[in-house]
């Protein structure tokens, strides 16, 4: 067990309503196939027409069908709509597990930026900083986390010269993904496409547009 020394950031509730509100998480349509519908109906069918997370019923419309490993994750639509696959979900239930999912992708591709661009700050070899990217942190009572660490025992010094340079480090980020000319990541922005999630770096962009320009961000 490594003792050392970090920093972390996260964002609390404020911030990720924000993103909701002002639509930066808007994903293009997906195309399910030809026979989405009949699908749709055999897994509602099969989920006794009931949300598997909170046990809603429908009233007075379908609940939605939703994919546990999102759709562009793969390369074929019948295994990414393989029942296995899916599950069906009330609307309110679906927009949760679909944060959860973009959250997770844009995370990981922060979280994959900073591991190489915080060594040229601090002027050290990549392998002396660690990067972990935590959905829900016990770090910040389970809430969506970065955490930067000295890979050297009790540290030295490389995390608390980054907590200094934090709005420089994001904002140095955030122009380097806005420049990068890839679609969906690649190895010198947020990671190569499919790594961190499908539209990670759509994800990515949009977390570090609310922490450089929001005011919704805690600094630890």
């Amino acid at each position: 067990q490594l003792r050392t020394t970090g920093y972390w950031f996260t964002l609390d509730d404020q911030a990720i309503d924000f993103l909701h509100t002002h639509q930066l998480w808007t994903n293009d349509t997906n195309y399910y196939g030809p026979n989405w519908n009949a699908i749709r109906q055999i897994v509602r069918q099969r989920d006794q027409f009931t949300c598997q997370m909170c046990g809603a019923l429908e009233v007075d419309r379908s609940h939605h069908v939703h994919h546990k490993i999102p759709l562009r994750s793969f390369t074929s639509l019948e295994l990414a709509n393989s029942l296995d696959n899916l599950i069906t979900l009330c609307p309110n239930c679906h927009r949760k597990a679909e944060l959860v999912v973009k959250m997770r992708s844009g995370l990981s591709g922060v979280r994959y930026l900073l591991s190489q661009l915080a060594p040229l700050f601090v002027m050290c070899d990549m392998e002396d900083l660690g990067a972990i990217s935590d959905f829900e942190s016990p770090l910040t009572d389970g809430r969506p986390t970065v955490l930067l660490y000295d890979q050297a025992p009790a540290g030295i010094g490389l995390s608390e010269a980054l907590y200094h340079m934090h709005d420089k480090l994001l904002s140095e980020a955030l122009q380097l993904v806005d420049h990068c000319p890839c679609q969906d990541g690649c190895p010198s922005c947020v990671g190569p496409a499919g790594e961190n999630g499908a539209g990670g770096k759509k994800e990515a962009m949009a977390l570090l547009q609310v922490m450089v320009h929001g005011e919704q961000m805690v600094v630890v």
